[in-house]
């Protein structure tokens, strides 16, 4: 299966046969085959035509829509899933405050262990004493998940997995060009935190589709706690993909150069409200969407800039993003080669299983 991106700003999609067309002012630019397409999503002033929105909703292939900066925005989306008993066993079991809290376990213990195993990679080549500290300090961490009582102390090992984490991932680049001093999600305020912010992104997008695919309703999990427009159970079952996926990835594109100081530029921060990574909503700023300053005359004026990346380290990015989805590993349950995206898939097809009990245990993918 194929994902279309589209980024080029005013264009327009129609359906002419077995193809799409891509349009700009009215001549043919691109023509996509539909065959086994399986999403497409936009980025900013993309149009679908009538036949297309048809199409797409008809053959049940997934639209989202992002701003152009990569924002999540929403999604295309036909007749709601037909699976109401897999959606009324969700609700059952997330309310059960002892499976719930079991499910969570496994989705914190897995994401703490591939933390620890990217920092381990990094510590191969660094041998560095605070990395070797800061991978003790996770194994304590990872010890201690299980005799967790409660989400909310559940939620804060986590937090702090994460923070340990993210002091020894600032180690991993090797380009003098970046310097990453820690996570900062709103705004990004460097190129490090503005690709882990578009990358997470992309990765939820991913994990949404298979989510609603399989007939689970994003919206209701158990580590992310319920709150409005939040895709909690998408939340939870991207967790263990962060590190696999996104952060394996940025530290790539960094030190092999494939994206340098001139892919990203500087944006002033627009009082917008649009969900980020974690599906919460905050002031963000959009890349090109209007009139704007760019770079230090913002800073200049004292107002809050964002580091986003240019057209062309955008479509760079994507790119490489795609072609890391596309990897081919051995997911861990069947020990098939399949790609990381639909290694996504199955690992919401075990969550299923799971759910029904007819597997005893929920397993994350671990970074090997």
């Amino acid at each position: 299966m194929s994902i279309l991106y589209l980024t080029e700003q005013n264009t327009t999609v129609s359906k002419e046969g077995g193809r799409l067309l891509i349009k700009k002012e009215g001549v043919v630019s691109h023509t996509v085959h539909l065959f086994k397409l399986d999403q497409i999503v936009l980025f900013g002033n993309i149009f679908l035509t009538p036949g297309v929105i048809r199409y797409v909703l008809t053959e049940g292939i997934d639209v989202a829509f992002m701003t152009r900066r990569g924002k999540y925005l929403g999604r295309l989306q036909g007749a709601l899933g037909k699976n109401i008993v897999l959606r009324r066993e969700q609700f059952r079991k997330m309310e059960d405050q002892a499976f719930s809290l079991r499910t969570a376990r496994s989705i914190v213990k897995g994401k703490l262990t591939n933390l620890r195993a990217v920092l381990m990679r990094l510590n191969r080549t660094r041998e560095s004493v605070e990395l070797d500290d800061l991978i003790l300090q996770l194994r304590n961490l990872i010890s201690k998940v299980d005799e967790v009582e409660n989400l909310d102390s559940l939620r804060g090992y986590e937090g702090r997995g994460t923070a340990l984490y993210f002091e020894g991932f600032s180690k991993g680049f090797l380009a003098e060009d970046f310097e990453f001093k820690g996570r900062v999600r709103r705004p990004p305020t460097d190129p490090v935190n503005a690709l882990l912010s578009l990358g997470y992104t992309l990765l939820l997008n991913q994990v949404i589709a298979a989510v609603s695919l399989v007939g689970f309703d994003p919206y209701f999990g158990t580590l992310h706690s319920i709150d409005y427009g939040r895709p909690s159970l998408a939340l939870d079952l991207m967790e263990e993909w962060r590190p696999i996926i996104v952060d394996t990835l940025v530290l790539s594109v960094f030190n092999l150069k494939v994206l340098t100081p001139s892919d990203f530029e500087e944006r002033p921060v627009v009082e917008e409200s649009e969900p980020d990574e974690k599906g919460e909503r905050s002031k963000s700023e959009d890349r090109g969407e209007g009139e704007g300053e760019v770079g230090s005359a913002a800073q200049a004026e004292g107002k809050k800039v964002s580091i986003v990346l240019t057209e062309a380290g955008f479509r760079k990015f994507i790119t490489q993003y795609e072609r890391k989805m596309s990897e081919k590993v051995q997911y861990h349950l069947t020990k098939e080669q399949m790609t990381y995206r639909d290694s996504i898939r199955e690992q919401v097809r075990h969550f299923a299983r799971y759910l029904k009990g007819e597997e005893d245990d929920y397993k994350p993918m671990l970074l090997r």
